[in-house]
C-alpha cells in the first residue's frame, strides 16, 4: 500500500545567502568554495496550496549547515515559520520543507540532513526586494542582501545564473552579496557577511 502524498504547488520568492563567494561554486562545480556549506534562506510564499490549505503569504526561514558539500550529507537545519501562520499552514509548509510531501528539491535536500530543529514559530521580519532583500529574527539571525558593484564605475552589477533546462531549486538566480549574514541558534552558529546572496523566484510541486 503506497501512501498518497498530499498534492501541493507553490510559487515563492527564495532569498539565499551562504558562505560561498558571490555566485556560489555549488552552481557550477557542485562543491562549495570554502569546504563547508552554511546558509540562511528566506522564503516568502506568493501563492500556493497543499491539499486544501492556502499557503499564500506565509514566511519561513531556514538555517542550515553541512560540513562538506550538500550532497555529501550530514547537515543540520533549523526551520522557522512566522508566528502569524495558522496551525494548518505551519504543518503544511513544514511537510514540504522536510521532504515528507515529496517533490523537488525538498525530497532530495531532506536526505542530506541528519538533524532538524523546528518548525519554530517566531516573528519573522522579511523585506522581499530583489537584490536588496533581507530577513531577520530578533536575537537569532539576520541576513541582508546588497547588490554587487562594478569596481570601476561603482554602479550595480546585475548578474544572473540561469539553468536553461531547470535547476534543482531555482532556474534564474539574481546574484548579490550580503552586508549582514549571521545566526546563533543552538548548534547552528556562523557569520558570513559579505559572501554570496541570490534572489530567485521558485515554483515547486509534487505533481
Amino acid at each position: 500500500m503506497t501512501q498518497t502524498k498530499t498534492p501541493y504547488r507553490i510559487k515563492a520568492k527564495w532569498l539565499e545567502t551562504c558562505n560561498c563567494d558571490p555566485g556560489c561554486n555549488c552552481n557550477f562545480g557542485g562543491f562549495p568554495d570554502h569546504g563547508s556549506c552554511e546558509a540562511l534562506i528566506g522564503l516568502f510564499v506568493d501563492e500556493g496550496k497543499i491539499g486544501d490549505v492556502d499557503l499564500s503569504g506565509v514566511k519561513a526561514v531556514l538555517a542550515i549547515k553541512w560540513p562538506k558539500a550538500i550532497h555529501e550529507g550530514n547537515g543540520a537545519a533549523a526551520i522557522f515559520i512566522d508566528e502569524s501562520a495558522s496551525q494548518d499552514q505551519v504543518g503544511g509548509l513544514a511537510t514540504i520543507l522536510t521532504g515528507q510531501a515529496g517533490g523537488m528539491p525538498w525530497e532530495i535536500l531532506a536526505t542530506t540532513l541528519t538533524s532538524l530543529d523546528g518548525p519554530n514559530l517566531v516573528p519573522i521580519k522579511m523585506d522581499v526586494n530583489g537584490r536588496n532583500s533581507g530577513f531577520s529574527i530578533d536575537g537569532i539571525l539576520e541576513a541582508k542582501m546588497t547588490p554587487l558593484l562594478n569596481p570601476v564605475t561603482g554602479e550595480e552589477n546585475e548578474v544572473h545564473i540561469v539553468f536553461p533546462s531547470g535547476g534543482l531549486i531555482w532556474n534564474d538566480g539574481d546574484s548579490a552579496t550580503t552586508s549582514v549574514m549571521k545566526v546563533d541558534h543552538g548548534d547552528i552558529k556562523f557569520d558570513h557577511s559579505g559572501q554570496n546572496g541570490i534572489f530567485a523566484p521558485v515554483e515547486w510541486t509534487n505533481q
